[in-house]
């Protein structure tokens, strides 16, 4: 351990960069400047009494989106006081800029409310690169990866949405019904999401798909909303829909936030389709993954 100018000691700040979680707690990290929760940092600097992050922007990104979370721990008998901080992104960066990196500076008595002297622990990952010229993107595989593993999650969601639908039902074959979904859930659980298909062409298909039940790889579609979804499980309110649909039923998004969306505003978005719902006169209905969006 290295002892600062003011007693600060940084203790363990590298920990790895965690691919998985929910957003908006502890359990989720923010890996882009879109996605919400622990902040994953391209850089950590501590000088006196002073926090120096270094994030990834779309060009919007300042202190107001940020909160620190201070938890004070005891350390032996040392009176000094052992703080953790952990610096969580509550509001994603939707700004159209190039990706890049920019400072954060925190005073840790004046922005923080930290007693001074003290030993100090930053629990955020940080990502370590050689490049020195450069900011990196996420690499192809990484994002690859990420839109594999929000996809099956929303297939997953989708199968148990439709088992409490069969539950709740007075379906003739609820129980074969169920059945089935269960053992499609627990092969969907144990999927890796390298072994996830996506689809070979990215342009929509012409017509829908017709099979039911989970769509292997799913198919692409773009569509415009009157308003956008609000929650998982929403009923996308598309332009032109007809009593005879299609329906879209909201699985999944990306970032895993909804308040990307400005309310009341048209958008059109870019779907997969990753289930098809058993519905009445062969109605097309489907639960989606929103992977973008576009305000109209």
């Amino acid at each position: 351990m290295k002892w600062l100018g003011t007693g600060l000691v940084i203790l363990g700040m590298l920990f790895g960069v965690a691919l998985s979680g929910e957003t908006g707690n502890l359990g989720q990290y923010a890996r882009t400047p879109e996605e919400t929760g622990v902040l994953v940092l391209r850089g950590l600097r501590i000088e006196g009494g002073t926090v120096y992050l270094t994030v990834a922007t779309r060009g919007c990104t300042t202190k107001e989106d940020v909160v620190a979370q201070v938890v004070e721990r005891a350390l032996g008998n040392n009176r000094t006081p052992y703080y953790e901080l952990t610096f969580l992104r509550e509001t994603p960066d939707t700004c159209k800029g190039e990706l890049r990196e920019e400072s954060l500076v925190y005073d840790l008595e004046d922005d923080l409310h930290l007693e001074l002297p003290c030993v100090l622990l930053v629990t955020n990952p940080v990502v370590c690169s050689p490049a020195k010229d450069g900011f990196l993107e996420e690499t192809p595989r990484e994002e690859d990866l990420m839109l594999r593993e929000d996809l099956r999650d929303a297939a997953i969601w989708a199968v148990k949405a439709e088992i409490q639908r069969y539950q709740e039902s007075d379906h003739p074959d609820k129980d074969a019904k169920i059945s089935a979904l269960r053992e499609i859930l627990a092969r969907l659980q144990h999927m890796s999401p390298e072994d996830y298909p996506l689809p070979s062409e990215e342009q929509p298909q012409k017509t829908l798909p017709t099979n039911f039940g989970v769509l292997l790889p799913p198919e692409i579609r773009e569509v415009d909303v009157v308003s956008p979804p609000q929650r998982i499980g929403d009923l996308l309110e598309v332009v032109g829909m007809t009593r005879s649909g299609p329906f879209y039923h909201v699985a999944g998004i990306r970032g895993r936030d909804f308040s990307v969306f400005a309310p009341s505003s048209r958008y059109r978005l870019k779907l997969y389709l990753v289930y098809r719902r058993e519905y009445f006169l062969g109605i097309p209905n489907y639960y989606v993954y929103v992977a973008s969006w576009e305000e109209r």
